[in-house]
């Protein structure tokens, strides 16, 4: 095609035309639910169409919420908040399965800040302000916005979500977005909706109420995605009979028995996987049922604009909304601008020193304090220099304290970070299990708080598929 130019000129002096052979359609198909509505507990089933070429980034997932109960309680941050544990089967064969989805979704979200600007189609990433417009008539209509936490806020009656960002096999860093399902056979997407303890937070009402009716329903599911197709063979025999392979990213998370922070945290997990690119350490606190939501101005009795505040007038002034508004010592501890959940709060306050050892080898030079830990965050996370990244962490976090106050975790990578290629580059305990021990301290020996550790592992994988449609995950 290039005979006529010299083989010392650069690329960019190349000229040729594309031509498409045939022609390309691409369509939104919806895909329903094999039940249109569900509960908490309930599990609810989707099914990809067979014979399809999917675009998994445009994959989204609708719902409507309504809650319920005597006293008003509202959905966490992040629409994703609703998974508590999500499985993905192909062609009858277990291709992952994530428990506690939706705590991985907040935590990756919170350290990888994306516009909230982005989130406005339904995703909930800023449930500080309910946003309302009046109906149509001959001018045009008023938008109303109204603060979250007021305690007169009426209940969710039908709202729409949507989930379009995921994590694992859908996620961004799979190596290809394009599924064909005819080579697969059946892609089950499974659900199992959350308790209503984690996801619903009780707005700015009397310091008495208590929240022992509270619940969620949610109706109209279905998925939505971009389907393509060629009127030109190529593509379908290019891909022929060969071994397709995928590479996606899965998660293990395992839970340890309630600690008391003053004795700290030592606790050991053990895994075998061909590649481990990263893991984390965090606590969570013990959730037992809907309390208020964690914002400030939620302990406000009689709640007004005036007690109350939203995500943008917490940040146009941070240090004037410290803690709470309840006005008592007990109480006015916890808020701040989280406008989260207590089942979603990462509690590592007071942390003194961290340290990961696997297979009793330690993996830095020392235990690492806050302020090294969170260094250390950054290069795990890729994004630790001055150009490397546009993401941030979310917005809220003003400060090293807040961060381990509501979203603090400790990374440690244990890949080779090359974002141009796909290949299997983290640490390999295929074979003969791994022992990954995380040893966390805090300071005050009065700190009787209680926290539930847990340890999380990234998992580089690779899904087979062969001809006759076996489905291979190693």
């Amino acid at each position: 095609m290039y005979e006529n130019i010299a083989e010392s000129y650069p690329s960019e002096f190349f000229y040729s035309i594309s031509k498409l052979k045939g022609s390309m359609s691409k369509n939104i198909i919806k895909v329903s639910a094999d039940r249109d509505s569900a509960s908490p507990g309930n599990i609810t089933n989707l099914r990809l169409p067979i014979g399809s070429l999917i675009q998994m980034k445009s994959l989204a997932l609708w719902f409507k919420v309504t809650t319920s109960g005597t006293n008003v309680a509202l959905p966490a941050r992040y629409s994703s908040s609703f998974i508590k544990r999500l499985s993905l089967t192909f062609n009858n064969t277990t291709v992952a399965i994530i428990q506690d989805y939706n705590l991985l979704y907040n935590i990756y979200a919170d350290h990888n800040n994306k516009d909230k600007t982005k989130g406005i189609g339904g995703e909930f990433a800023d449930n500080s302000i309910l946003w309302t417009e009046t109906a149509g008539n001959s001018g045009q209509s008023k938008i109303t916005g109204q603060n979250s936490m007021l305690a007169g806020v009426a209940h969710f009656d039908k709202v729409q979500m949507c989930i379009n960002n995921w994590l694992g096999f859908f996620g961004s860093d799979t190596s290809t977005s394009i599924l064909p399902t005819d080579r697969v056979g059946e892609v089950v997407l499974s659900i199992e909706w959350e308790n209503p303890a984690n996801v619903l937070g009780g707005t700015a009402e009397a310091t008495s109420v208590t929240y022992t009716d509270n619940s969620y329903s949610v109706s109209d599911i279905y998925l939505t995605c971009e389907s393509l197709s060629f009127s030109d063979d190529s593509y379908y025999q290019s891909i022929g009979n060969k071994d397709l392979q995928f590479r996606f990213s899965d998660y293990i998370v395992t839970k340890f028995a309630d600690v008391e922070k003053k004795t700290g945290i030592n606790v050991t997990t053990y895994m075998s996987a061909g590649s481990i690119s990263h893991i984390f350490g965090t606590c969570v606190q013990t959730v037992s049922g809907v309390s208020k939501m964690l914002a400030w101005g939620s302990e406000s009795t009689g709640a007004s604009d005036s007690t109350v505040i939203n995500l943008y007038k917490y940040l146009s002034d941070p240090e004037a909304y410290v803690g709470n508004n309840s006005g008592t010592s007990t109480s006015d501890v916890a808020g701040d601008g989280f406008f989260s959940t207590l089942g979603f709060q990462r509690n590592l306050q007071h942390m003194e020193t961290s340290s990961f050892s696997i297979n009793n080898k330690q993996l830095n030079y020392a235990p690492l304090n806050q302020e090294e830990a969170f260094q250390n965050n950054l290069c795990a996370l890729g994004y630790e220099g001055v150009d490397a990244s546009a993401n941030g962490l979310n917005a809220t976090i003003v400060s090293l304290k807040h961060y381990y106050k509501y979203y603090g975790a400790c990374f440690q990578s244990l890949e080779l970070i090359n974002k141009d290629e796909y290949y299997i580059s983290g640490l390999s305990s295929q074979g003969s299990s791994c022992a990954v021990n995380w040893v966390c301290r805090f300071t005050g020996s009065s700190n009787t708080l209680t926290v539930t550790p847990l340890i999380v592992a990234k998992l580089d994988k690779v899904l087979h598929v062969k001809a006759g449609r076996i489905i291979q995950v190693e």
